[in-house]
């Protein structure tokens, strides 16, 4: 149980301290300090993307190195307009509905004061079985946020420090259950810090001999599209995303299983860092489920965007109810744990990956013998890709 102990009181902790993506300087500091008690080193880019390094055995530059990447950030709001009437319509930060955003408990940070408020759709208000309700439009245009404040007109709102751009976080909340779950906002993705913090924390304390060196990124910027797109070092040949993904109640996902995604968005993660995954999951009896994240954009989809050259892949503990009031089972960050561990121990997929690779060196993906031989005027693929060895 020390281990999820652990997980639980980092959890709450970083559940406990607001970072929509934009606002996320403390979120970073606490890292920070939690990193320095485990004695790793680690830098700080400019707008606060934190990068840690666990030194492995090998020689520096014949080893290729590799990555672990989760973000800090998460959704939220910032003031777009005070109405008249002294409420506030807002902008959304991050790629959410405004269907998950209405009852939602929020903070908001004015320049010299905070406040808390409520997230509610624009309806006129009733009890004669809500009448024209169901009219309304699910859009950020019909969303306001109502302050804890005796304040009734713009002038008022104004008076207590409060202006456009302002930011706004969506309080947590959050219940532990006696089941193993943990229900709240923001679990995404700080369940994934929680736990990569954890590996850390046991390769530290185990003394756990590394072959390579691993760089840990805590990006800022996920939630709005950039996230690992400027923090990796060239040297990165393998950048392994540790996020949060709902599946559907049809699919049966077990609450301790991981998911192994294949692909996302933007098309197909690395065919054999994702087959490495995979079989490190087969040997350790980890539950895996592999999918298709089809809605899914994430640190690693940044990376390649941004012109790096890296292997990339995304594992992802057992979610539901992405940005809304969302859920995920200590059982599955265990065996994330427990995965990552497995990762970080074992060899870098290719040897050769420091660096551009030759002809001889280059993998292969499709066995010539496996392939169904062709017979008349069609050109054997057998016999070509052969030819090619």
């Amino acid at each position: 149980m020390l281990e999820r102990d652990y997980l639980e009181s980092t959890l709450l902790e970083l559940l406990a301290i607001p970072s929509p993506s934009g606002f996320t300087d403390e979120v970073t500091r606490y890292i920070s300090r939690q990193l320095e008690a485990m004695g790793v080193s680690y830098d700080i880019t400019r707008r606060g993307t934190l990068r840690a390094r666990l030194p492995g055995t090998g020689t520096p530059g014949r080893e290729p190195a590799r990555a672990i990447v989760n973000h800090v950030d998460s959704i939220g709001a910032m003031v777009r307009r005070i109405k008249p009437d002294g409420r506030l319509v807002v902008a959304p930060i991050g790629y959410w509905s405004s269907r998950f955003a209405e009852g939602t408990r929020v903070t908001l940070f004015a320049e010299n004061a905070v406040y808390t408020g409520t997230l509610l759709p624009v309806v006129t208000w009733g009890v004669h079985r809500d009448a024209g309700v169901e009219d309304t439009p699910s859009d950020w245009d019909h969303i306001e946020l109502r302050l804890d404040r005796p304040v009734l007109d713009e002038a008022g709102t104004r008076a207590l420090g409060i202006e456009v751009g302002d930011f706004i976080a969506c309080n947590s909340n959050p219940e532990i259950l006696d089941s193993g779950y943990i229900v709240g906002r923001n679990i995404d993705n700080k369940a994934g810090v929680a736990a990569v913090l954890a590996t850390i924390r046991k390769v530290v304390e185990e003394k756990r001999e590394l072959p390579s060196d691993i760089d840990i990124l805590f990006t800022v910027t996920e939630t709005v599209g950039s996230g690992a797109g400027s923090a990796m070092l060239p040297e990165v040949s393998e950048l392994v995303t540790v996020d949060f993904a709902s599946v559907p109640a049809s699919e049966a996902l077990s609450y301790d299983s991981l998911t192994i995604a294949y692909g996302d968005a933007s098309g197909p993660y690395d065919y054999h860092l994702t087959a490495h995954l995979q079989a490190l999951a087969n040997d350790s009896g980890i539950p895996c489920q592999r999918r298709v994240l089809a809605a899914s954009h994430n640190d690693a989809a940044a990376a390649l965007a941004a012109g790096h050259d890296v292997r990339t892949a995304v594992v992802a503990y057992a979610g539901d109810a992405t940005h809304s009031v969302e859920r995920t089972h200590f059982s599955s960050l265990e065996n994330m744990v427990r995965l990552l561990l497995a990762y970080v121990c074992s060899q870098p997929t290719f040897a050769h990956d420091t660096s551009t690779t030759t002809f001889s060196d280059f993998s292969h993906q499709i066995d010539a013998d496996s392939l169904p031989a062709r017979h008349g005027h069609d050109i054997d693929p057998g016999d070509v890709i052969r030819r090619n060895r």
